[in-house]
This record gives C-alpha cells, sequence and structure tokens, in this order.
C-alpha cells in the first residue's frame, strides 16, 4: 500500500516465475489467431518493424475505477482488459465484478486475506469461473474475503473461448519485448502486466507521468495496470536527480480518475528495457476478428 496525501492506495501484484506451459505469440493456438489480424507477421521483422510514433486506446476502455486500499491491482488490470476488448469488439460490455475475479483468483491459489495476486493465476481464474456483472458482487472492501453466491458463478460459460498468452516467455530479449508490445497495441491490443513501484511516483499524482527511479530509492511493492498505448516522444524527469527519460507506454491505472490524467499515466520504456516492467499478458476470442477492430 502507498499513502498519496491522505489517501491510501493498493497495489498487490505477485511477480511470479516463468512457467514453459504458458501460451505465447508462438504457440499454435494464438498464432493462427495473430496470422488473421497480420501480427504475425509484424512480430518476426522486428529489425524492420515500422510503427507509429504513438498510439492512444483510451476511446474504446471503460471508465478507470479505484482499487481504494485493497491489493486487487491484478483484478482491476484483468476486468479492465476484457472490458475494452467487449467494448472495442461489439461496442458494449458488461461491467464486471472486480471484487469477484480478486476473490476466486486467491481461491485458486489457496491464499485468504489481501495478499495479492499473480497475473496468470488471475486471467486463468477468468476463464475457469468467469466474471458476472458488478451488480451481483459489487466492489465493498470489507467483503473482500467472503465467498461470492453460487449464482456468481453462473456466468463462466461466457469467458471459456477466451485465449491468453504471455509476451515475455523466458528468452526474449527486453528490446524485442518493448517492440511485441507497441506492435500489439498498434493493433489494437492492450495487454496488462506488473512493475516495480518506487517512491517517486509520488511526483505522477497530478500528471500521470512515472519517472524512472534514481539510485537509492525505495522500492514500495509491485502493482498491476494495463497499457493502453504509447509515445515514443514523451519525456518524463525525476525531480530527485534530474534523470529524464524519452518515450513512454501509456497506463489505465486503477487508482481513481483523481490521479494522473483522468486515472491514466505514463511509464517510461526504461522499465521494460531494465526490466522493471514484466509478466505481460494480453488475450483474444475467436469472436473478436470477424470484427475488423482488430490487426494491420
Amino acid at each position: 500500500m502507498i499513502e498519496i496525501g491522505n489517501e491510501k492506495l493498493g497495489m498487490g501484484w505477485l511477480p511470479d516465475l516463468p512457467d514453459y506451459r504458458d501460451y505465447t505469440p508462438e504457440h499454435e493456438k494464438i498464432k493462427p489467431l495473430l496470422k488473421e489480424i497480420k501480427l504475425t507477421k509484424v512480430l518476426t521483422q522486428t529489425k524492420k518493424l515500422s510503427l507509429p510514433s504513438s498510439v492512444d486506446l483510451r476511446p474504446w476502455c471503460s471508465p478507470v475505477e479505484n482499487q481504494g486500499s485493497l491489493g486487487s491491482c491484478t483484478a482491476h488490470a484483468a476486468v479492465g482488459l476484457i472490458e475494452y476488448y467487449e467494448r472495442r469488439a461489439f461496442g458494449s460490455y458488461i461491467d464486471a465484478s472486480r471484487l469477484f475475479l480478486y476473490k476466486v483468483t486467491r481461491n485458486l491459489l489457496g491464499l485468504k486475506g489481501d495478499t495479492g495476486a499473480y497475473l496468470r493465476t488471475t486471467m486463468g481464474a477468468m476463464r475457469l469461473f468467469g466474471v458476472p456483472p458488478e451488480k451481483y458482487w459489487p466492489y465493498s472492501i470489507p467483503d473482500f474475503d467472503k465467498e461470492p453466491p453460487a449464482f456468481c458463478y453462473a456466468f463462466a460459460q461466457n469467458y471459456q473461448a477466451i485465449k491468453y498468452y504471455r509476451l515475455d516467455p523466458p528468452g526474449v530479449p527486453l528490446a524485442t519485448l518493448l517492440l511485441w508490445i507497441k506492435a500489439h497495441l498498434a493493433a489494437g491490443l492492450p495487454s496488462m502486466f506488473g512493475f516495480a513501484v518506487f517512491s517517486s511516483i509520488r511526483q505522477a499524482t497530478d500528471t500521470g507521468k512515472i519517472p524512472f527511479p534514481c539510485a537509492g530509492e525505495t522500492l514500495l511493492g509491485g502493482h498491476a495496470v494495463m497499457a493502453v498505448g504509447y509515445d515514443d516522444s514523451i519525456k518524463i524527469k525525476n525531480e530527485i536527480c534530474g534523470k529524464e527519460t524519452t518515450g513512454a507506454l501509456l497506463i489505465r491505472n486503477s487508482w481513481g480518475r483523481e490521479w494522473g490524467d483522468n486515472g491514466y499515466g505514463w511509464l517510461p520504456y526504461e522499465y521494460v528495457l531494465r526490466g522493471l516492467a514484466r509478466d505481460w499478458w494480453t488475450l483474444l476470442k475467436n469472436e473478436y476478428i470477424p470484427t475488423k477492430q482488430f490487426g494491420f
């Protein structure tokens, strides 16, 4: 948890170990989908890759929400991801229950309490259990460890077609990873990830511009967000040591619309290139492809 002003804001991303069973862009169940939207060819041409200098997917995102003091950032990121895809593909989405997804993810992990969660398990829980509309299991922090009623599990079938995959399996160079992230964004495919949060994040409260940390800064924890765009020209300076970076990912945070730029912010590319932002996941469904909303 981090205190910014008078508000206590939760985090909750638990970094996990690589697993060779993870789906990747090269997996036989993912590659055909990426081929249909002409992304496979792009991902194999990293040295010649020509991408737009900026991408902004905010128009298709659902409203930014506030996790409060609970460590439910992984559920917020995953719910934001599926809401984006449904809205982009079909023009509407179900306001999904963040509290339900956070609880069933911890059930899957055998955890109780406000422990945070892994992004891989969060995606797996969403596909296995589904997510009911928020009106059936509202976001009430005192109820975070209560078991949802059986009715809330009745929506699982709607999520079983989801195919989720990892952009940063073992062996992918960090420079290539950044290109893959940007190529996905240029094709209309956002992703979610976790990053290390340092004390200088307080500088981003009003602007959303998160600086790259200076030497000796305090590590506060891990936080999961969505990547919904990028801009190669964004400059961000750390006021502590004057270190400046150029180029940043546009992130959708879960600390309410009062934080940053109406709930959005910027994270320097250096976080990816130095390994401080990892655990990159996105998803696709066969039903999304015919809508022609994704790809090049």
